[in-house]
C-alpha cells in the first residue's frame, strides 16, 4: 500500500484499496436439431465460483499527523485489510488518540464497545464468495429461408463484493452489509428475424420480460456514512420489446427506409434494503420507455461511374433517472437530434459532407446526482465535416 505518512497538502479523502477478483467457471452448450433444417433446441448451463477481497484502507485527514513523529493513525476511517482478514479481532479507529484504538475480540468486547466493532467481530468474513450454475435453453423454428422464430430462457448473475465502511450504522438500526450476494436475471425473450415482401422488407424483433433478484447499486447516503456503500437493495422487473427494420421499396430504386426502436416498462416490485432511499413503483436507471431511430438514404447514378446518395436521420430519446436511490438520482430530459449527410462515390474512392445534431438540441445522455450535484453527460453540438476514403 501506499506511504502511511500524513496526506498531502489539500487531500482530504483517500481510499488506498486493493480488489483481488478470483472466479472459475465451467460451461458449454448442446444444439440438437428435432426436425433438420426446421426445428432445434440448444441447452447450455454454466458452473461458477467466484472470491472477491479487498486490503487497504478508507481514510480521511482527521488526525493526520497525530501519530508517532507526524504519523497518520488512520483514525475515523475503514482498515479495509483489519476488517476482512479474519483473524478474529478488529481495532477501534474512532480516536485521534493511539492509546485509545484498542484491539477486540469476541472475548474482550462488553456493553461499552462500538457497535460497529461488534458487527465486525460477529459477521465480517475474509472474503465475498458465491458459487452456482445459470441455465439457458432456446428453442428456434425456419419455417422457411426467410422466417426464424426463437424462444429464449437463460439466467444471468452478478458477482458479490465487499464493503468499504462494512458494519457502519445508520438511521433506523440499517448496517451497512459487509459483503453483497449476488444478483440474478431471468430472462424470457420471444423473438423473430423475417425478411418479406421478396426480401425488400427485413424486420427483426423480440418481446422479453426480464425478473431481477437482489439488484446491486451504490448508494451514497450521507446519514449512514460518508463513504459510498453498495446494498442488494432491491427486485425489479423489465416488460420490453425491441426492434430494427430495413425496407427498400421495389417501386423506389435507391431508396433505403432503416431504423430501430425499443420499449421499456421497468419498476421496482420488492424494496429489500431497510432505509428510504429505494420507493416501490420507481423505475430502473437510464431505462427510457422510448427509444428510436430513422434514417433514409437515397442512392442514384449522376454519372457513368459515379454514385451520388443523401441521407437525413433522426434519433429520439424518453427521458430516464439515472439512478434508482432517490437521494442520489434525477430525471434526465428527453431529446431529438437531426443529422444529414451527403457524398460521392467511385470504385476507388468516396467523399461525403456530414452534419450531426443538426439543431444544437442538448441531449442529456447520462449523469449522476451524487454528493447533491448534477453532473450531466451531453452529446456533441452541431458538428459538421467531411470524410474522405480510397482504396489503393
Amino acid at each position: 500500500m501506499s506511504d502511511p505518512g500524513p496526506f498531502p497538502a489539500g487531500v482530504i479523502f483517500r481510499n488506498d484499496v486493493r480488489r483481488t477478483d478470483e472466479q472459475f467457471g465451467i460451461f458449454g452448450e448442446a444444439t440438437v436439431e428435432i426436425v433438420p433444417d426446421t426445428f432445434a433446441v440448444t441447452l447450455g448451463a454454466r458452473y461458477y465460483d467466484v472470491e472477491v477481497d479487498l486490503e487497504g484502507s478508507a481514510n480521511s485527514s482527521f488526525c493526520n499527523l497525530s501519530g508517532p513523529n507526524g504519523t497518520d493513525v488512520n483514525a475515523f476511517g475503514t482498515d479495509i485489510s483489519d476488517l476482512y482478514n479474519d483473524d478474529g479481532q478488529i481495532t477501534f479507529r474512532g480516536s485521534c488518540n493511539p492509546a485509545n484504538q484498542i484491539t477486540y475480540t469476541l472475548d474482550t468486547i462488553d456493553a461499552n464497545t462500538p457497535a460497529q466493532v461488534v458487527a465486525a467481530l460477529n459477521n465480517a468474513p475474509d472474503a465475498a464468495t458465491t458459487n452456482g450454475v445459470i441455465l439457458k435453453a432456446t428453442a428456434t423454428w425456419t419455417p422457411t429461408d426467410d422466417l426464424l422464430f426463437y424462444a429464449t430462457y437463460s439466467e444471468g448473475f452478478r458477482p458479490g463484493l465487499l464493503n468499504r465502511p462494512g458494519g457502519a450504522q445508520g438511521p433506523g438500526g440499517f448496517t451497512v452489509p459487509f459483503a453483497l450476494d449476488t444478483d440474478d436475471v431471468t430472462n424470457y425473450e420471444f423473438g423473430w428475424k423475417t425478411q418479406l415482401f421478396n426480401r425488400d422488407l427485413r424486420f427483426n424483433g423480440s418481446i422479453f420480460y426480464v425478473e431481477i433478484e437482489r439488484l446491486q447499486t451504490t448508494i451514497f447516503d450521507p446519514s449512514i456514512t460518508n463513504l459510498f456503500f453498495s446494498d442488494n437493495a432491491a427486485d425489479a422487473e423489465i416488460w420490453g420489446i425491441e426492434g430494427d427494420i430495413a425496407w427498400r421499396p421495389y417501386s423506389l430504386t435507391g431508396l433505403t427506409i432503416a431504423g430501430a426502436f425499443s420499449i421499456l416498462d421497468t419498476e421496482i416490485t420488492d424494496v429489500l434494503t431497510p432505509t428510504n432511499d429505494v420507493l416501490v413503483g420507481s423505475e430502473l436507471a437510464f431505462a427510457p420507455g422510448f427509444q428510436g431511430n430513422m434514417r433514409l438514404r437515397y442512392e442514384w447514378d449522376f454519372a457513368p461511374g459515379f454514385t451520388a446518395h443523401i441521407m437525413p436521420q433522426i434519433t429520439h430519446s424518453a427521458s430516464s433517472f439515472t439512478d434508482i436511490i432517490e437521494i442520489n438520482k434525477y430525471r434526465l430530459d428527453s431529446w431529438t437530434t437531426l443529422g444529414l449527410s451527403a457524398g460521392v462515390a467511385t470504385d476507388d474512392w468516396s467523399i461525403e459532407a456530414f452534419a450531426d445534431n443538426l439543431t444544437n438540441e442538448r441531449a442529456e445522455i447520462s449523469g449522476t446526482f451524487v454528493n447533491d450535484r448534477a453532473r450531466t453527460t451531453v452529446n456533441r453540438p452541431l458538428t459538421v465535416g467531411m470524410r474522405f476514403s480510397a482504396g489503393f
